[in-house]
Formats: C-alpha cells, structure tokens, sequence
C-alpha cells in the first residue's frame, strides 16, 4: 500500500514542471492577446478616419467620449478631423457645444486717444501722466492674466487711431508695443515676462506720448473701428477660443481732425440736457438722427472698455451720460458683447481696479 502512495506521489512531482509550464503558456498568451488587442484610442482614430461628415465625427466622439475624455490625442484628431470638412459657421458653433471647450487666450487691443486732449491743461489736466498710469495697469493686467500659461496666444498690443499717426516715428513705437505669445512654445510664459520686457513697454509708451505732446492729431475712432479694428480681432476655432477685449482711453468726445462731430452735442444743448434730466436721452438722439453711423462690423466676439472719459466744464452734470449714450447705441447696433463707459476718476487707483476687473473677467 505504501508502495503505491510513493508511486502516485512521484507521479504528481514528475508533472508538477509541466502544470508550472502550462499556467507560464496560459498567463503568456493572455499577455499577447491583451497587448495586441486593439485600444480604444486606436479604434476610435480608426473610425475617425472613416468619418466623412459632421454627423459621423460625433458619433465616434460620444461613443468613446467615457473613455477617451480627457485623451489628448483623440481630442487633438477628433478637432482636425471637423477642420477638414469645411463645415459652416452654425455647423461649427454647433459641434462647440459638445466638444470640451478649446483652450482661451486673450486678444487685447489698446487704443489710446492722441488727440490735442493730452496737452489741453483745462479739460484734461495731467491728461499724459494719466494715460500712462493707465496703460501700466493694463499692462500689469495682462501679465497677471497670462504668465502661468504656457504655450498660449495671448495677445496685447497698444494701436493708434489716426492714419499720419500710422506712420512714421508713430508707427515705429506701435510696433514695439505689440507682444504675441503665440512664438512662445515650450517653455512657461513666466519667462516671456522679463524685465527687459516692462522695461521696452514703459519706455514705448512713454516715447508715444512724448510724440503726440509734439503733435497731437484728431482720433478718428470711427475710421479705426471701420478700416482697422476687424484686422486685430481674433476669431475662435475648433482648436482655440479668443476673448476679444478692446480698451479705448479717451475723454469721450468723438471729435476727428477736421472732421465733422460724431457725438452731437453742442447746437443741441437744451433739448439734449432735457433729455438727462428726464431719462430718455437715446430718444432725442434717435429722434433728431444724431446717432453715430453704424459701421460694417460684427463685434459679437468683443468686449469694449472706454475709460478716462472726461466731461469739459461746459457741460458738467449732462456730457458724461449723452457721450455714454453715444457710444453704447453705436456699440450695440454693432452687436457689441459687453460695454463699460467709465469716467475719469479722482484717484487714479479706482480706474485701475475697473481695468484689472475689466482685463482678468
């Protein structure tokens, strides 16, 4: 009896290397079928392939989206994908809708007024000093807004109004007040942000103003909105979204070289002041056909800050609501997304607070 026990034993240690063999052949197999199996990542780009309309794209992206959310590949070939179909401008707001939302940069255009208003020590007292408090708070603004950031396209440049402002030592100036992160790849925007950079920014601003103190020129906003504005405006994609932000530092009054006034107030002081007084100064604006002509732009996409807007003594306590009038219905029958009219404040820390506010919102 004992015999046989010993058999049998042995029997079950001569197969013990062939069970040890069998179990390493079964867990191998599994690993080949489990590293050759198809991912979900490789089958939806499969299928992204073989997408031939807005329709299909979506399919896929809903079919996968559990797995492959926050798969930045898929992500990166379902966008491209829908770039190539040429879809509409509805088809594509559409598919924003359910794609997560594409990284925001901010697009900031800077125009400030360099009209005679700078050198007119009754209305516009320390106007110079002023407007480059301003124009550092903008620029504090933006650095605080997009420094942590990195391979963005965030944009911030400072534009003149004027055409013979366009050119020339103007021109010169503006040029080197423009500063696009788009060229910054790789590397944290933190050091884009140099010295040297508020150091180039301050000085620009600062030779700016020291060329219009020489010669100061009428602001033609009207011409910058109508011929220049749409070239600076950025449009959204499928791959990044911009938030469009336009800050205009004037007194308010537009008032171009030479030109005709576009916001109306002298020869219509009685009936316009009435109108303060009783609330309906659109009306009268409307009424008499003063309104400033509407330009052909869409500024759906855009928010617009005027600020340092400053009311000439003959006509304290009734310019500052009809200039404000002006431009909000001009704005508006532009499509105009959000507007703030903002006067000039005693203390000049209360308006940078408004362009901080303004900036990082």
């Amino acid at each position: 009896m004992q015999v046989t026990n010993d058999r049998r034993g042995k029997k079950t240690k001569d197969k013990k290397p062939l069970y040890i063999l069998l179990a390493f052949l079964i867990f191998f197999c599994f690993f080949i079928f489990l590293i050759t199996r198809p991912s979900a990542q490789s089958k939806a780009l499969k299928e992204l392939e073989t997408s031939f309309n807005k329709k299909d794209v979506e399919m896929v992206w809903y079919k996968y989206k559990s797995e492959l959310y926050q798969d930045e590949e898929f992500l990166l070939e379902t966008r491209k994908k829908l770039s190539k179909l040429n879809l509409s401008e509805d088809d594509l707001k559409e598919c924003k809708e359910w794609l997560p939302p594409a990284p925001s940069s901010v697009n900031l255009i800077v125009v400030p007024d360099l009209s005679r208003r700078v050198k007119d020590p009754v209305s516009n007292p320390n106007q110079i000093a002023n407007d480059i408090f301003v124009l550092k708070s903008i620029w504090t603004s933006f650095v605080e807004r997009t420094k942590l950031k990195q391979n963005s396209h965030d944009r911030l440049i400072i534009d003149v109004t004027d055409i013979d402002q366009a050119r020339g030592q103007f021109a010169l100036v503006a040029d080197r007040l423009q500063f696009d992160l788009s060229d910054h790849k790789g590397k944290s925007n933190r050091l884009f942000f140099t010295k040297d950079k508020d150091v180039q920014f301050e000085r620009n601003i600062k030779e700016m103003y020291a060329l219009a103190e020489v010669n100061p020129l009428g602001a033609d906003y009207r011409l910058y909105v109508r011929r220049y504005l749409a070239n600076h405006l950025k449009k959204s994609t499928l791959f990044e979204n911009y938030i469009n932000k336009v800050i205009f530092i004037t007194d308010g009054y537009l008032e171009a070289e030479n030109k005709p006034h576009d916001t109306k107030i002298y020869g219509y002081e009685p009936e316009l002041f009435r109108a303060v007084n009783m609330g309906n100064i659109l009306q009268v604006i409307t009424g008499k056909g003063l309104n400033i002509p509407k330009e052909n732009i869409d500024l759906a996409d855009t928010e617009v800050l005027i600020c340092e807007v400053n009311e000439r003594k003959s006509g304290k306590g009734y310019h500052f609501e009809i200039l404000r009038t002006y431009w909000q219905d001009w704005m508006e029958r532009m499509n105009i997304k959000k507007f703030e009219f903002i006067a000039r404040e005693q203390a000049n820390e209360l308006t940078g607070k408004r362009i901080k506010e303004f900036i990082l919102k």
